[in-house]
């Protein structure tokens, strides 16, 4: 499996309701990992999300946050 194996969309999502629900849905690493991505590859998919503007992070990329160039993608997709 490789980074671009993973959907930006489905980051997205994961990291959206995350932000809707933070003590009811999982961080969006924490998402990727359970479904049996390995870390460093989700720890690589969230970083090059966030180097392309469409998620963003506090302390820790593990808890990172669709930016508005993100939920502008995640509303175009289908």
């Amino acid at each position: 499996m490789k980074r671009s194996d993973i959907p930006d969309g489905h980051v997205l999502e994961l990291a959206a309701a995350w932000l809707r629900a933070p003590f009811e849905a999982p961080p969006v690493w924490d998402a990727l990992v359970a479904e049996g991505i390995p870390s460093k590859l989700a720890l690589a998919k969230i970083n090059h999300l966030s180097d392309r503007g469409l998620l963003d992070w506090g302390v820790s990329p593990r808890c990172a946050w669709p930016t508005v160039k993100g939920e502008q993608l995640l509303r175009e997709l289908p």
